[in-house]
């Protein structure tokens, strides 16, 4: 007989990591769902270039949902937690693999994951 067993591995990100996937989500992931992308949280002496950059510095973001006409803020936190859920959906066994094997779907679903909880759309 064959029992099953979860074994967990920390993994990290470092902010560049944060910062292309962001990238990657609002160049061409989200686009189909999400219409505006806006800065709604700058930290006091946080210099950021582009909105993709804003998350791994402290920010927040707001998402605007065009099908169903509804805001949502995007931190850190609710990002991170949308890399854990993406990993786990894709079967992925740590952060750095999903680095290896990440493009617009992949970044799509993790913010899905950070401000739905689930997958809405596809």
């Amino acid at each position: 007989m064959a029992h099953e067993i979860t074994i967990t591995k920390r993994s990290m990100l470092i902010d560049e990591d944060i910062d292309d996937l962001m990238v990657t989500a609002m160049e061409g992931g989200i686009n189909y769902w999400c219409d505006l992308a806006k800065a709604k949280l700058v930290p006091d002496g946080i210099e950021h270039e582009y909105l993709s950059d804003l998350i791994s510095r402290g920010g927040v973001i707001e998402l605007h949902d065009e099908v169903m006409d509804e805001r949502y803020d995007l931190n850190l936190s609710k990002f991170l937690n949308g890399v854990t859920m993406a990993c786990e959906h894709y079967g992925f066994n740590s952060a750095e693999e999903l680095m290896d094997n990440h493009d617009a779907e992949v970044a799509d679903v993790i913010i899905q994951f950070a401000i739905f909880g689930e997958i809405k759309y596809s």
